[in-house]
């Protein structure tokens, strides 16, 4: 008789998450920026769900307030997550190779998103 193997279940999916922040140290106003390229995998084994969350790139910077570009001050203090497609992660981990100082501008073309605004 033949035994037929079932193997787990999996989902994934693909996230750019960044935020940014202003804060003040020492008397200096600085901005943190954090950008992440993760892919999460949803396996269904048993009844039960387990996610692994891989992180394909990441990058933190912080600078002086007045020496940031006045596109990076005007933006808001807050994190921003989107889902986006494989092809787009794809993408944006080639830039982030390539132009890390870039990417944490970039708005990229999702299938939803969330903004959650830091409280000063």
């Amino acid at each position: 008789m033949e035994q037929v193997l079932y193997l787990p279940q999996e989902r994934i999916t693909y996230f750019f998450l960044k935020s940014k922040d202003v804060h003040v140290e020492e008397g200096n106003t600085y901005i943190t920026c954090f950008a992440r390229l993760t892919r999460e995998v949803l396996i269904e084994k048993d009844d039960e769900e387990q996610t692994q969350i891989q992180t394909f790139w990441v990058d933190i910077n912080e600078l002086r307030f007045d020496q940031a570009s006045k596109k990076l001050r005007d933006l808001p203090n807050c994190m921003h997550r989107y889902e986006i497609t494989k092809e787009v992660f794809y993408n944006m981990y080639q830039l982030s190779k390539k132009c890390p100082e870039e990417i944490f501008h970039v708005i990229p073309y999702h299938k939803k998103s969330t903004c959650e605004k830091f409280v000063n």
